[in-house]
């Protein structure tokens, strides 16, 4: 198994932007803008998911979402939690608050770097506190964060038993919200 830092095993890391004019420059539809309230530990939640137009998205186009990418919060409270993106979405861009993973899926799968994320999340929650005035993961911070990489064989394997795992969790929180009822 091989360590590799993120930045070796991705085609891109990095954030978006707030249009000109903040909330008021939003459209009812149009192209999705990702804002860090989408973006849940492994799940993405459609609420509050804004729409910008194409003028607002060319501006964007630098981190235009694609349908393997990650999506980690690099910024606040809700810092290091990370989904994948859902593909219903999309076309999407990401504010300034959450950063696209994109892995070289030749190398390594994009299922196997949200796992590895949530599974250092409180190392991740660490060094997102260290010294500023708000939590904050820093471009540079992602790109060097160290991943042991088995090859894709076993990374599927690894995968398989976490998403079937993630699957039960859901079912569970399902029958809990029937109950609750």
């Amino acid at each position: 198994m091989a360590v590799y830092k993120l930045k070796d095993i991705c085609l891109k890391i990095g954030s978006g932007a707030t249009p000109r004019g903040g909330k008021e420059a939003y459209c009812d539809e149009g192209i999705s803008l990702i804002r860090s309230q989408n973006v849940l530990d492994f799940t993405f939640s459609h609420d509050g998911l804004a729409h910008i137009n194409e003028k607002q998205a060319e501006k964007l186009s630098n981190v235009e979402v694609k349908s393997q990418d990650i999506l980690l919060n690099i910024t606040g409270d809700s810092v290091a939690r990370a989904c994948a993106v859902d593909v219903r979405v999309l076309p999407a861009r990401v504010n300034q608050h959450v950063a696209i993973i994109r892995p070289n899926e030749d190398e390594v799968l994009s299922s196997y770097i949200l796992f590895y994320l949530q599974m250092m999340k409180p190392y991740l929650l660490q060094i997102a506190a260290g010294g500023a005035t708000r939590n904050a993961l820093t471009k540079g911070m992602i790109e060097n964060l160290e991943l042991e990489v088995p090859d894709i064989l076993f990374q599927k394997k690894i995968v398989s038993i976490l998403d079937d795992i993630q699957e039960k969790i859901r079912e569970n929180k399902e029958i809990n919200k029937n109950l609750a009822a």
